[in-house]
């Protein structure tokens, strides 16, 4: 039998950001990375320059679960 899964379908390329909701997506998963990165080098005036970017519901989401971890790891 053959594994059709693995061949590309003609004229088919997945790009993501074709649409809004792709591209809202790619710009959260890329602002977050940019947050863990200036986590971890403890930038903390860095990380609340790219949390203000987030509208102000993810922003507490954020901060809760900063605190969280923050609070399950016993980080000081």
């Amino acid at each position: 039998m053959e594994n059709i899964s693995r061949k590309e379908r003609s004229g088919h390329w997945n790009v993501p950001g074709h649409n809004e909701v792709e591209k809202q997506h790619l710009s959260e998963h890329e602002a977050l990375q940019i947050l863990q990165r200036h986590a971890l080098n403890n930038d903390v005036d860095a990380f609340a320059e790219v949390l203000n970017q987030f509208p102000p519901d993810k922003q507490r989401d954020l901060v809760d679960m900063c605190g969280a971890i923050k609070d399950d790891k016993q980080v000081k």
